[in-house]
This record gives C-alpha cells, structure tokens and sequence, in this order.
C-alpha cells in the first residue's frame, strides 16, 4: 500500500511541476493585454495545486510514519522554492521506502524475529520431554516406576550482527534448575569460528548430538565415560563441507557428568575430527557416510571429582568408587579417546562408537596412599529403519505427512529401533580396593528394543523395552537384571 502513496505523490508532483513550469515561462514576443490577463488566472491555479501537493504529501508522511527531518514544506514562498523543498522530502520518502520492517517468522523454523538486512536474529524455542519408567524384577534395589520431567529447557539465540551468535539454555528438569548451554560464536570465517561459554565437549558422537535429534530416549553406556558440558573456550569450522574439528580448553568436568565452574586447578585439552568426504557430493549411497576420532587430556589433581556410572534405561548408579572404609580421589593425569562413525542411506541409520577413560585413582589404605591408572571401556551399535520411508540422518526425522489438519492429515513417520551396548571397568579399581564389588558392578551390557512415533515436525513419541545385565555387584553374585519399559512424549520446537 505504501508504494501506491508514493506513486500517486510522484504523479502529483509531476502534474504540479509541469503546471508551475508552464505559468513561469516567459514568451519570446510582447503580449498584448488579453495574454497577461490569462497568465494572471493560471498563476493561483498554479498555487492552488501546489498547496493541495504540500497537503497530500503531508498526508503521506502521517499515513507512513516516516522517520524524516523536522523541517518540513513551507506555507508559503516562492513557488519555486517549494516546489525543490516537496522535491526534496519526496526524495526522502522514496528512500524509505526501501526500508524494511523486522520479519517475525512463526512455524518449522520456530518463532524468530530477524533484522530487514538478516545480521540480527532471535529465536525462541523450547524442548520438552515427559518420561513414563516401568521396571521388572529388580530385587529390592529402589527403581521406582514414575512419570517425570526429564528434560524443561526454554531456548534463546540468535545472531548480534554479521560476526556474532549466542546461544542460551537453561534445564528445569528432574526437578532441578541449571544452565546447560550458555555460549557465543565469533565467526570470523566458515572454517574458523571461536566459541566462549559453557558448552557441549566436543568428544562423544551421541552426546554432540542435539538432545531432541536422538534416536534412542537414553544414551548408550559410551556416554558414561565422556564429560557432557563443560566450561572454556573452543575453536571450531568446517573445512568444505567435508571435514569438521573442534579444539577446546576446559575445566575439565568428571566423565558423564555437567559441571558450573572448576573444581579443580586442572584443565582438559579437547580435539575431534570429524570427515563427511562423499557429503557434498559424490555416491548416493555414501553421501551419510561419517567417522572421525575425538581425544582428551588433562589433570586431575585435588578436588577432581570421580564420576559415577548410569544404567541407560534406570539411570540408576550401578558403579562408584570408594568403600565404607576407603575414600578414593582423582591423584593425575586422565586421558580419553573416542572413535566413532555413522551412516545414513535412505530409511536406514546407524551409529557407532567406542570410548576409552584412563583415570589416576589414588587412595590412602591402612595409612598408606596407593595410586593406579583405572581404564574403563564403553562401546556401543545402534540402529534404525524407518517404516513409512523417510530420510534418516543425524538430526531429527522430519514426517512427510503429520498429524495435521483435515486437509493434510497422515499417519506422521515410524521407526523400528534397535542397540546393544556395554561398559567394562578396569579390574584393577576392585582388586586395589577403590570400588566395592558387592555394591558396584565389574560390568553392564544393555540391549534395547523400540518404535518412535514422529507425529509431526515438533512432536514424537517413543516406546523401549530395555535389558541390562550386570557382572557381580551385589553381596552374592550378579546384580538383578535392569528391565525397564520407558516411553516419552517429546515436544521440540
């Protein structure tokens, strides 16, 4: 509507000029009495289109709302000098309007409001997941079946300019209030960017993925063994599309676990490499082809906390260190390295990892301080079909067809799910009496069986029925069976 205002000033002001002009040119010959009589009556008709200008092109203003300079047309003048000054703001009005307002997007792509030359950016999303635990047979050990807010987290960022992103996330779920992700990007080139803040380590496959996007309600038992978030500073890129890396210095937060500030005087130095060669382009049936290596290193002296080890399904503690009469401590250096890989063809995914933790454990035993290197093992396969046929990849599965309204409505996507995975812990903790084999567990080895339901792009629903066995860990023999029926409902926008 803006621009039909603007063409009817310019038509306007062209109609004016050209009357205005035509009262003002003076004749090359003497006019007799009856010319100057004629030039008289057009001269106030030449004022009456010109004050009838000015007042249409004040309507303009008004009805656009345009930022212009306080000095507007004269009431009266010369009409020549009007005439350059209604020039003038008109020329400031054609300006702006090429002036855009923000754009407010609301819908796949969440709600965003973004800056009319796209270097600012706000969006406002949300991850939601309410999960129902059921468990069988688990002799006394305290696994409550209950519903409850696995993960609550509002999710704020965007873009500051062309060179800045921010990211904030905080978690209310499980009944508590932390940050998770609290970070800004300088992106000085695609393949150079700088990250500062609390963020992802960039070291597990499983864990780097974003937590809607995964496949499986839990992760597997490798994610036991790698730090979660951490706090520090990251360089990162993409190399082509082809290879992506990530080095960072942390504090270096205990295995498997999210930490707020340092511990410890120690710090971690983290490095991954990650190729997708066949990406870009290349076979069809190679292009989701992705592997790579992740590796960490640092001090852990006093003040490190050790970590403790979750089941997948019960997120119950089946491993940690220490005894009634022995408390064990972080006495060095621990290092990690993890290789990983995932393939997606088609309806078809899979995702593999392996993750290995060397960790200095000291403890003083009958007044003397013993020290060991504990290596503990995690390795784990996982792998999806997705029954109605759509593009599996490392992000979240899109339906063709949701749960919509009447006019698009299909039955959302299906996905069979299946992985097996294990953790095995480094003898020597027991055999050295840091960790208490009728309490703790030597080892865990899980299997997991499900069907997720994408109902449309913002909601899923999965269903598990998850086993895991233990070696020893109870005062007589193996610790009971972990069997667990878990289902969530997810909301993700």
């Amino acid at each position: 509507m803006r621009h039909v205002y603007y063409a009817a000033a310019i038509f306007l002001l062209v109609v004016g000029s050209a009357s205005a002009q035509s009262s003002s040119v003076q004749p090359t010959y003497a006019p007799d009495s009856s010319q100057s009589t004629v030039q008289q009556a057009e001269k106030p008709d030449a004022e009456a289109r010109l004050d009838a200008l000015e007042r249409k092109l004040e309507q303009l203003e008004n009805r656009v709302n345009a930022a212009l300079p306080a000095s507007g047309v004269a009431a009266a003048g010369p009409t020549a000098d009007r005439l350059e000054a209604l020039h003038n703001k008109l020329q400031l009005l054609e300006k702006s309007a090429v002036l855009e307002g923000p754009t407010t997007t609301a819908g796949r792509n969440t709600f965003s409001i973004t800056s009319p030359d796209k270097t600012f950016r706000l969006r406002i999303g949300g991850h939601l997941q309410l999960d129902s635990k059921t468990f069988a047979d688990n002799g006394g050990h305290l696994l409550t079946d209950a519903f409850n807010i696995r993960r609550a987290r509002p999710i704020f960022e965007g873009s500051l300019g062309k060179y800045v992103d921010f990211r904030f996330m905080p978690d209310f779920g499980n009944g508590q209030s932390s940050v998770y992700d609290a970070y800004a990007d300088l992106k000085i080139e695609p393949y150079l960017v700088v990250r500062g803040g609390k963020f992802k380590t960039p070291l597990g496959l499983e864990v780097l993925q974003n937590d809607a996007d995964r496949t499986f309600i839990e992760n597997g038992l490798p994610s036991d063994l790698l730090p979660n978030r951490d706090e520090g500073f990251q360089l990162y890129g993409n190399i082509v599309h082809r290879l992506n890396y990530q080095v960072a210095v942390v504090n270096g937060a205990p295995d498997g676990a999210n930490i707020d500030g340092a511990t410890h005087d120690g710090k971690d130095v983290v490095g991954r490499v990650f190729a997708t060669p066949f990406a870009p382009s290349g076979s069809r049936l190679l292009k989701g082809l992705g592997f790579g290596v992740a590796a960490s290193s640092g001090q852990q002296n006093e003040g490190a906390v050790l970590p403790t080890f979750k089941s997948s399904a019960g997120q119950a503690v089946f491993f940690a260190y220490g005894t009634k009469t022995v408390a064990a401590f972080a006495d060095g250096r621990r290092v990690t390295y993890t290789p990983q890989l995932y393939y997606y063809a088609g309806p078809f995914g899979l995702m593999a990892e392996y993750a290995d933790s060397n960790q200095r454990v000291a403890a003083t035993i009958n007044g003397s301080t013993i020290s060991h290197d504990i290596d503990n093992h995690a390795w784990q396969v996982a792998g999806s079909w997705v029954l109605t046929g759509e593009q599996k990849s490392y992000k979240s599965l899109v339906p063709r067809k949701g749960l919509e309204s009447a006019d698009n409505r299909g039955i959302g996507a299906w996905e069979l799910v299946a992985r097996y995975t294990e953790l095995n812990v480094d003898q020597t903790a027991f055999a050295a009496g840091f960790a208490d084999p009728t309490k703790s567990a030597r080892a865990a080895r899980a299997w997991t069986a499900g069907i997720n339901w994408y109902m449309n792009y913002f909601t899923k629903l999965q269903f598990e029925y998850d086993q895991t066995h233990f070696e020893q860990g109870a005062v007589a023999g193996n610790r009971p069976t972990e069997k667990a029926f878990d289902v969530r409902m997810q909301i993700a926008f």
